[in-house]
């Protein structure tokens, strides 16, 4: 008989954003595949798109949900929700654990998110319980880029008891952290992106677009801190693309001023070019991404996607958190008018072949998750 049937562990996942569900999502799905049950808990960071992921994990909602943030693109209603959330979430979750026995209770939170943050500390000052960390080592070595993820992920790893880095890299950079550290090759992320290209059906736009490449900044020291870069870096990679290609350029509540305002100085001739395109449903969205030219975004999370499908990537940052595709599909920009022109005149040196990977990431941390008893 297996050791998890012998004991009960208490499951909990603490999401914020759609981001995080969908890294999260494999191991869920793990935990059904094992009819082990568990909870989601929604911080309310923002609305988390449970629908997107149906054939995958099922029809799915918060068991246990906190007010979400009002005024999404505010600062000081980003600040309010926070301290909001630290004072009446404690309260709640320990009538929630009441009764469980906290050395087999488990928060699993992912990734950098100001969200994950906050469930980390609630977990471990006010809960008392074991915390997992999913994608943990990732680092860009300055604590304020990104911002302020490199110091949300800095903190949670040393409130966390489990942490799961993704490459030797990444546990590298944790040894000096006391928590248990399991290697899970890749990213949970790769399962996902799996289901989502292996999905029935192609996107409309795919069609519409014709040739195309993928354009967005969004991180929050770029778009937030640094609006007349983000706009310069965006144009000057719209001037230098090849012309015969459309650019499709991604709009969120936070690029809105950016873009808007961007949009306002074109020519015709680059308004013929551009595809202004709001969020897509992630299905979607993986299926555009792969049948893209290139990607040129300072998101890390495409960098690792365009690793996984090995398209072309631009990274339009001066550092990143990740190691995946560095140097093969990928490079930064780093600023570098020059670096920028060279990839987009050579940008089919870069692309590689998909990735294929021999375990599912999901299995290990699930695994240790169920045989491992704390002493």
């Amino acid at each position: 008989m297996g050791l998890e049937k012998q004991r009960k562990i208490n499951i909990y996942f603490f999401i914020g954003v759609t981001g995080e569900l969908i890294k999260h999502a494999p191991i869920i799905k793990e935990f059904q595949l094992r009819k082990i049950p568990f909870k989601i808990i929604s911080s309310g960071q923002s609305k988390i798109h449970f629908d997107e992921l149906i054939d995958y994990i099922g029809l799915m909602r918060a068991d246990i949900a906190f007010p979400e943030k009002a005024n999404k693109s505010s600062m000081f209603f980003f600040i309010f929700w926070v301290f909001k959330t630290l004072l009446i979430a404690p309260g709640r979750l320990n009538q929630e654990l009441k009764g469980l026995k906290k050395g087999d209770t488990y928060f699993i939170v992912q990734g950098d998110t100001v969200s994950s943050l906050v469930g980390a500390i609630i977990a471990k000052l006010f809960l008392g319980v074991k915390l997992i960390h999913n994608e943990s080592g990732l680092s860009s070595g300055n604590l304020l880029i990104p911002f302020p993820e490199e110091i949300c992920r800095n903190i949670i790893w040393r409130l966390a008891d489990v942490l799961t880095p993704q490459n030797s890299w990444a546990k590298g950079n944790l040894k000096r952290i006391k928590a248990a550290k399991l290697n899970t090759k890749q990213n949970t992320l790769i399962e996902s992106y799996q289901w989502a290209i292996n999905t029935p059906g192609t996107p409309s736009e795919i069609a519409k677009f014709g040739r195309y490449y993928y354009l967005f900044m969004h991180r929050q020291e770029h778009v937030i801190f640094r609006k007349e870069y983000s706009k310069k870096t965006l144009e000057f990679v719209i001037k230098n693309a090849d012309p015969r290609l459309k650019c499709v350029l991604l709009n969120n509540p936070l690029t809105t001023s950016v873009v808007g305002s961007l949009s306002k100085t074109w020519d015709p001739d680059i308004q013929k070019r551009v595809i202004i395109a709001p969020r897509f449903p992630y299905k979607d969205f993986m299926k555009l991404l792969k049948n893209a030219e290139f990607l040129a975004t300072d998101s890390a999370t495409n960098q690792i996607e365009s690793y996984y499908m090995g398209v072309p990537y631009l990274g339009l940052r001066d550092r990143t958190e990740n190691m995946e595709g560095l140097n093969e599909n990928a490079i930064l920009a780093k600023d570098n008018k020059r670096t920028i022109k060279g990839f987009l005149r050579n940008y089919k040196r870069y692309r590689r072949p998909p990735l294929v990977i021999e375990k599912n990431p999901s299995k290990i941390i699930v695994d240790y998750l169920v045989d491992h008893e704390w002493s």
